[in-house]
């Protein structure tokens, strides 16, 4: 009975690798390109904007413009908060003192964590909006940042919201529109968070790159009036097999609505890849972004690439809701294991040796690790999880 059920099981097994293998799981041999289906190639449509620009996007997005400039850029199309009294509210004697109706509220002193050291609290003004923000700063023992909670009142002294992050810019189309690109620690840290606050509806929405693989970004506005376009690069690099690049694309209108998303996964199988290569190489990179154009079609937009006499159209149409295949290096902690020959299994199936670098959908997957001149196989199970550079070491 338990080797009918075994018979069962591999049966099982080998079909459901077939099935990963044709819609889910693909080894990187060579180059290996993706999109979301609504992020589609098209044929090259005529950029009417290039004449207009005085530049492409990408000279726009963080990386290219300290590359040109020396310095970040500057996000001139939001205006900046300040900190100050506001004609509505000041902090005094421990209090916040709201002058239309001459209520006292005890600053909240008790929202910063007890083992933190809090500095102290300020307000921020919102310019014609009944609003006032009240910001208590922290740190934490060796952080590099310090670290916020925000308050949002009425100006007769309502609390309405509170955020554990900090707004420091508005649009200046919609004052009710609150906004931080916020760029947080540095190299095997970094990581890049764009929040939108709506005042009106008191929530908040946050575009972001996971901790330490977060590459190029782009946070612009599609003229003065126009949607706000985001694009977040996740980045993968290991010296012994490969790079990826996914690029992630985000529309959002002036009401902090997520009108249309798409993504782009590149990968190659190329020893001691550098960063410029990489970007070069993978045709939907944030420095090779020319233009985005709308369509007639209701959130549908065209965006044109190009380096090199290179050019490419992706047409993008609504909102990304698929889930995303995943990039995964699955590499030896000792490298003088790659001079052996290393065969990583599953269900019975040779899909590589060491080191490997493959795209698979989310979930947990188990391989069979057969190294030469060993008897047996070693035996490792790992969740991949999507929107990650997913990195497994074989000990």
């Amino acid at each position: 009975m338990k080797w009918v059920n075994f018979i069962l099981v591999s049966i099982f097994l080998l079909f459901s690798i077939d099935k990963i293998s044709a819609e889910t799981f693909r080894v990187v041999e060579n180059e290996f390109f993706w999109s979301s289906p609504n992020f589609t190639k098209i044929e090259p449509i005529e950029d009417k904007t290039i004449k207009k620009r005085s530049a492409p996007l990408g000279s726009m997005s963080y990386k290219d413009y300290i590359d040109l400039h020396g310095t970040p850029p500057s996000f001139n199309f939001l205006r900046r908060l300040r900190e100050k009294d506001s004609s509505l509210a000041q902090i005094k004697g421990g209090h916040i003192f709201f002058r239309k109706t001459g209520k006292k509220i005890p600053l909240n002193r008790s929202i910063v964590p007890y083992w933190a050291n809090p500095i102290p609290p300020y307000l921020v003004s919102i310019p014609i909006v009944d609003r006032v923000l009240v910001v208590y700063p922290y740190y934490l023992y060796q952080d590099k940042e310090n670290r916020y909670f925000t308050e949002i009142y009425s100006g007769q002294g309502v609390l309405l919201s509170t955020f554990d992050s900090l707004p420091t810019h508005l649009s200046p189309s919609n004052p009710y529109l609150l906004i931080s690109p916020e760029r947080s620690g540095c190299c095997e840290s970094l990581k890049w968070s764009i929040r939108f606050y709506n005042l009106r509806e008191g929530t908040v929405s946050e575009y972001s790159c996971p901790e330490g693989y977060c590459g190029n970004v782009l946070f612009t506005r599609l003229g003065k009036r126009g949607p706000f376009v985001i694009a977040q690069e996740i980045v993968g690099k290991m010296g012994e097999i490969g790079a990826s690049i996914q690029t992630n694309f985000f529309i959002v209108d002036d009401e902090a609505k997520l009108l249309a998303s798409g993504k782009a996964i590149y990968a190659v199988r190329e020893s001691n890849m550098d960063q410029k290569r990489l970007e070069i190489l993978a045709p939907y990179s944030i420095s090779n972004l020319i233009s985005i154009d709308p369509l007639h079609e209701k959130d549908s937009w065209v965006f044109h690439f190009g380096r090199n006499g290179k050019k490419g159209t992706l047409k993008l149409v609504s909102l990304c809701r698929d889930p995303i295949p995943s990039v995964t290096f699955l590499l030896a902690k000792d490298p003088s294991i790659y001079a052996r020959r290393v065969d990583i299994k599953m269900a019975e199936k040779v899909i590589g040796n060491l080191p490997l670098l493959f795209i698979a959908g989310p979930g947990q997957y188990t391989f069979l690790i057969q190294m030469d001149g060993e008897k047996g196989e070693r035996l490792l199970t790992k969740e991949i999880q999507s929107e990650q550079i997913n990195v497994i070491m074989f000990e």
